[in-house]
């Protein structure tokens, strides 16, 4: 078996480098062999991950940095079955760890993933990307786009940037109107806050945005979060913080395997903490499309 490591080496403020050593420990009297690839530029992960998986060899591929970098690896990796995943999180959210893993330490995770089965969850798409967590529309897409801005600055956890960004955000308080439709219910056109598709429950560096979402259940998550004043913004987002909001009447909450939603003007996509915009976008879910490893309790 080959174990091969990608390193997103600005990851955490740099944490992620100091797991170069601490693999090479790992591995010094281990049976099998292992690679370290550091990466070079945006998308340079998932050109990674592909090439190894196309070889067709049983391979542990291992993300180690934030959720970008493993959003990355996922796509490179998305749809090869001799492929297994594995989670080293030192980026500054690490929200699908922190769905999956009772265990968050990277130097442990270096040691126990090795030697850990894995399991199949679903995976989600948005048009032609994979994403394994949550994918979303609207206020939370810009927040995240504003949250780069904050995490540049010493001692400012993911969860930090992410309140400092709802602020800034806040601060334009756009307003989105979408058409969305949800598999083969009518179509839906009003003015929303966000939209949420989720197969995990944590993003925005441990926001608690899909608490009944599970990443095996062959289903997404659907929250529509509708349009609501600023006042009302600042009391919603402590209990979005907290996964309290499903009874908010704003809220409503579905679950599905598609999505599409559509606008006349451009508006804001997160995909796993990636951003872009969109006029046009279909969400669908894949069943037990990827296999994860997970440390042994």
């Amino acid at each position: 078996m080959l174990h091969v490591f990608i390193i997103n080496p600005v990851a955490g403020k740099g944490r992620s480098l100091q797991m170069v050593e601490v693999i090479r420990r790992r591995f010094e009297d281990f049976i099998d062999s292992f690679k370290i690839y550091i990466t070079e530029r945006p998308g340079h992960a998932t050109e990674i991950a592909r090439n190894i998986a196309a070889t067709g060899d049983a391979v542990r591929v291992y993300s180690v940095g934030g959720d970008g970098t493993l959003n990355e690896v996922v796509n490179g990796i998305a749809g090869f079955h001799n492929v297994e995943l594995g989670i080293i999180p030192c980026g500054s959210g690490n929200d699908v760890a922190r769905h999956l893993y009772s265990v968050l330490d990277p130097v442990k995770l270096i040691i126990e993933l090795p030697l850990s089965a894995s399991t199949v969850t679903d995976l989600g798409r948005l048009n032609e990307k994979y994403f394994i967590n949550i994918a979303s529309v609207g206020f939370d897409a810009e927040v995240t786009l504003n949250s780069r801005y904050f995490k540049r600055f010493p001692c400012v956890t993911g969860s930090m940037s992410y309140i400092w960004a709802v602020l800034a955000t806040l601060i334009k308080c756009r307003k989105y109107k979408l058409k969305i439709k949800l598999d083969d219910k009518a179509p839906i056109e009003k003015e929303l806050l966000l939209a949420i598709f989720a197969n995990g429950s944590y993003y925005g560096g441990g926001m608690k945005a899909a608490p009944s979402a599970e990443m095996d259940d062959g289903k997404i998550d659907f929250y529509l979060i509708d349009s609501l004043p600023r006042r009302k913004i600042l009391k919603f987002f402590p209990l979005f913080q907290r996964g309290e909001h499903e009874s908010m009447k704003e809220v409503s909450l579905s679950k599905g395997t598609k999505a599409t939603v559509e606008s006349d003007e451009p508006f804001a996509v997160n995909i796993d903490g990636e951003t872009s915009l969109e006029t046009h976008i279909t969400v669908e879910l894949l069943p037990r499309y990827i296999k994860v490893l997970i440390p042994r309790e």
